[in-house]
């Protein structure tokens, strides 16, 4: 009887015990599917075309003992089309040879013919919608071919998780061009007055890479798209879109070449920068007094300058770049400084009175500008040139 009652209990153990790695029996193995890095949008003759950008795991770890013997392959495009986003996607799916897994999706580009035509509600609502994918998912406009884009892997032979799509701050951190928005900002800034968002516009640099086996194209930053759910107003790149980082909270790190009252540009380097944007409001006119605070150091200094002059003359250029920027916004009636949440947030009652189809009327007169730039060389040998 007692053998019996243990015979008994050890069933019942090793029943209970297969119970839970049954429930494992339908999951998927990450072997054996494919990881989608990044998915690009083209548009043409009422066609969407989908590209999508799967990457080789097995390069993210760089193991040297891969044991393939051969060259690698670091990425794969896969494209189809169809008269909608959601069903280019499906149609993809009938020649992937694996499952794909979304949940490492990284970034989505749009070609311009997108932006203008379809505009990116189709394509962010999916994405928002569906389980896998996260809201860290970098947002970039282009006017490249996408079959181009996504073949540029980065420097080096580096994984592409660390590309400049996939992690865009690492740049940023040194150089504060055009600041990076992902899904979540996107969705924000496109649900909030003025209705607009300015997303990284890129372009594939030709010639300023080389390997020691030939060129190295490789993705540049050259300004911002500004676009609404629906359309593209317009873009703003290169030296107009300077000004664009002056207007950033978030701003760590750039540089910025100044002439000299002596003559000598010098170049010098910012890396503490405070904004302040205070709404006016004056019967039934509206101006903004923007105050930026600059603390700069001197990168390179060939020959020796008057310090207050040159931090003078610094402030005249951030000034000038600001301008600039605001009116080629302003041009394609753009609100490239996000002025009408400015006055939503912290005059609404004004705002109200003020606003159209959520933005307020612009003019070159409604922004007023107090640049104050210090020098900060740290100790004084460093206002006299290293050699003269």
């Amino acid at each position: 009887m007692r053998r019996k009652l243990k015979k008994h209990l050890f069933l019942t153990l090793t029943v209970l015990t297969i119970f839970p790695i049954a429930g494992c029996w339908d999951t998927n193995e990450s072997e054996r599917m494919v990881y989608a890095q990044g998915i690009g949008v083209d548009y043409k003759d009422g066609h969407y075309t989908v590209y999508l950008q799967v990457v080789n795991l097995s390069l993210m770890a760089k193991s040297e003992s891969s044991g393939t013997g051969g060259p690698q392959v670091n990425v794969e495009v896969g494209h189809a089309s169809a008269k909608s986003f959601d069903k280019a996607v499906f149609n993809l799916y009938k020649s992937t040879q694996r499952r794909i897994f979304w949940g490492h999706l990284s970034y989505l580009v749009f070609t311009e013919n997108a932006l203008k035509q379809v505009g990116v509600k189709a394509t962010i609502d999916m994405l928002d919608r569906y389980r896998e994918t996260r809201y860290r998912i970098w947002i970039y406009g282009t006017k490249e071919p996408l079959s181009k884009v996504f073949v540029t892997t980065p420097i080096l032979d580096m994984s592409t998780a660390l590309s400049r799509l996939s992690d865009p701050e690492a740049t940023f951190h040194q150089s504060s061009y055009i600041r990076p928005i992902d899904m979540r900002e996107l969705i924000i800034a496109l649900n909030e007055p003025g209705y607009e968002a300015s997303i990284p516009f890129i372009s594939i640099s030709e010639k300023t890479w080389v390997t020691d086996k030939g060129g190295h194209n490789a993705i540049k930053t050259d300004g911002i798209a500004i676009t609404t759910k629906d359309a593209l107003k317009g873009k703003i790149t290169n030296n107009h879109a300077l000004g664009y980082r002056w207007m950033n909270k978030d701003f760590v790190r750039d540089g910025l070449q100044v002439r000299s009252k002596e003559g000598p540009m010098v170049d010098l380097i910012f890396d503490k920068v405070k904004l302040k944007i205070q709404p006016v409001v004056k019967n039934s006119e509206i101006h903004f007094n923007v105050q930026i605070k600059a603390k700069a150091a001197m990168l390179v200094l060939v020959n020796k300058v008057n310090l207050a002059s040159l931090a003078s003359e610094s402030e005249k250029e951030i000034k000038k770049q600001i301008i600039e920027t605001y009116l080629k916004g302003l041009s394609f009636d753009a609100d490239v400084y996000r002025l009408s949440e400015v006055l939503y947030r912290k005059n609404v009652k004004a705002w109200k009175q003020a606003e159209h189809n959520g933005k307020i009327p612009l003019t070159k007169d409604s922004i007023k500008l107090d640049i104050n730039v210090k020098l900060d060389n740290g100790a004084k040998q460093r206002e006299e040139p290293t050699l003269e």
